[in-house]
């Protein structure tokens, strides 16, 4: 019983670190290697949908690499700051992505400061609840997903059992939304 409450609690204390802006606390709960592979896929997807936009309907060509962008939009990302922006802001994270795709933003807006705050625990709001999250559950006995939505955007965390801890191993951004 104690292995099944166990990534929940996990997860929790993740919710905790990001709810308070605990960045010390986020940093420790990441397998930062594998998230940042993930955030290279999924960054490099959307920057190539948004040059096949720009590109539709247009008779140029353009030539660029997007792993150059991609490497530097996922430097400012991985990070505890820049997963608390995801976090507290995430229509604001998209929109400093494109702007920092069409070179209007700075990169480093990616990764704001977040001032720490103290944690407001209230009861559960079990309806709310129901409509944010859509998935929760062992994907098997060393892997945890769960499926939820911040402010109606549709995140993906995936948890990895490493040892006697669980640590965030992928994110998916609510890049196409």
């Amino acid at each position: 019983m104690a292995y099944l409450c166990w990534p929940y609690a996990a997860l929790f204390n993740l919710y905790t670190g990001l709810e308070t802006a605990d960045k010390e606390s986020v940093r420790g709960k990441i397998d930062w290697p594998p998230l940042i592979e993930g955030l290279k896929i999924d960054i490099n997807r959307f920057i190539d949908f948004q040059l096949r936009e720009k590109q539709r309907g247009r008779e140029i060509q353009i030539s660029f690499s997007s792993s150059a962008l991609t490497q530097q939009i996922v430097k400012q990302v991985a990070t505890p700051e820049g997963i608390l922006f995801i976090y507290h802001h995430p229509d604001d994270f998209l929109l400093k992505i494109k702007e920092v795709f069409e070179k209007t933003a700075d990169l480093k807006q990616l990764s704001p400061p977040e001032k720490e705050k103290p944690l407001k625990l209230e009861s559960p709001n079990i309806p709310s609840l129901r409509d944010r999250i859509q998935y929760l559950f062992f994907t098997d006995l060393s892997n945890f997903r769960a499926q939820f939505k911040i402010r109606q955007k549709p995140f993906v965390i995936e948890m990895q059992r490493q040892g006697l801890s669980w640590k965030v191993n992928h994110l998916s951004l609510p890049l196409n939304h």
